[in-house]
């Protein structure tokens, strides 16, 4: 099994999820972004589980498109 992937948790949490944005989204725009279901993730109870992998593919997907000058 890949060293990396014993290392890091399956699933993140909303705070570990914003800590990984860091300043780019705030906390009110994470939590808009998950209730539209831009972000992928499950909830189980009141809880917000994200999956690590495909978050981090959907921040690749969202960072693709070019700067506008």
């Amino acid at each position: 099994m890949h060293e990396l992937a014993q290392e890091q948790p399956a699933v993140l949490s909303v705070a570990e999820a914003l800590q990984l944005v860091g300043s780019a989204l705030s906390r009110a725009s994470f939590y808009s972004a998950l209730s539209r279901g831009e972000i992928p993730h499950r909830r189980v109870g009141r809880r917000i589980l994200i999956p690590r992998v495909r978050f981090l593919q959907w921040l690749e997907a969202s960072d693709s498109s070019p700067v506008q000058k």
